[in-house]
């Protein structure tokens, strides 16, 4: 049975970024596990505090959603997320348990301090060729060095653009703080553009760091 680990800095990450893809691979049979590297507690820039447990809570139901097979959590501080050291050898450990086919996570050059050491932290994981296909996800419209990541490899997600908004849905305190179905809209809007430039009618778009034949064969 192939394997997809899908690496989030905090719970909702890989839903926004690959929530479709993930859906879709799950029906397809592949087996996915998602690991969330920090608590995922913090406070906004307006004072609202969201807390560690409900997050959490929100990741379980979110990836009830998808199909997810285990959720994995660890409990690094929000904004505090090291790439190296004690964090490498802890991601090796899962990565030799799970023995992914598919290693998804985020891009170098996203903006948010957390999700670059995760890509950091794949990078160092993935070494050797030990992780076949290894994939950052796109980062989100909002945030500055868009302009950095370059698609290279699309997926059908029209399938599975109502699992994704679930699953998005599915964390309350995320979905009310960014507009409800405001958020709902731009990211499905995102998901029909990245769909255009392939002739899909939605799709998710990753930069290929590493990549073999197995995905086609």
């Amino acid at each position: 049975m192939p394997k997809i680990l899908a690496m989030g800095a905090h719970p909702d990450d890989m839903e926004l970024e690959a929530g479709g893809t993930l859906a879709k691979f799950i029906r397809k049979g592949y087996d996915v596990y998602l690991l969330i590297l920090t608590s995922g507690g913090y406070t906004d820039m307006k004072g609202n505090t969201y807390f560690d447990e409900q997050l959490k809570n929100e990741a379980l139901n979110a990836s009830k959603i998808l199909g997810v097979k285990e959720v994995i959590f660890f409990d690094y501080n929000t904004t505090e997320l090291p790439s190296g050291g004690k964090i490498v050898s802890e991601v090796d450990s899962i990565v030799d348990s799970i023995k992914p086919d598919v290693f998804i996570s985020h891009h170098p050059f996203d903006s948010h301090q957390d999700h670059k050491a995760a890509a950091d932290i794949m990078f160092a994981v993935s070494r050797q060729g030990r992780v076949k296909n290894v994939l950052s996800g796109s980062t989100l419209p909002y945030r500055p060095n868009v302009f950095a990541f370059r698609p290279q490899f699309f997926v059908d997600i029209t399938d599975t653009i109502d699992i994704k908004m679930d699953a998005i849905r599915a964390y309350e305190t995320q979905y009310s703080k960014f507009g409800s179905e405001e958020l709902i809209e731009r990211v499905r809007a995102m998901s029909k553009t990245h769909g255009w430039a392939v002739g899909y009618e939605y799709a998710e778009c990753f930069e290929v760091i590493r990549m073999d034949d197995s995905l086609w064969i």
